[in-house]
């Protein structure tokens, strides 16, 4: 994958966290995310995360990318 997980955030902008994984995706899907940050945030193994921070250090963590 060569989406960089530091670009989340601003395709998550109007979280309000806590934030289920449903939401993340849905939130970034609305605001033109690219697949490759869809897939990411689906790979991650939690279903809550508690701030940004948490989702941030899960992305960076998925397994299986490129960069």
């Amino acid at each position: 994958m060569s989406f960089d997980p530091d670009e989340a955030q601003g395709y998550l902008e109007g979280v309000d966290y806590p934030a289920s994984k449903e939401t993340l995706i849905s939130t970034a899907q609305d605001n033109g995310a690219p697949d490759e940050l869809i897939e990411l945030i689906a790979g991650v193994p939690l279903g809550e995360f508690s701030g940004p921070e948490e989702l941030m250090n899960h992305l960076r963590a998925v397994p299986n990318r490129d960069n």
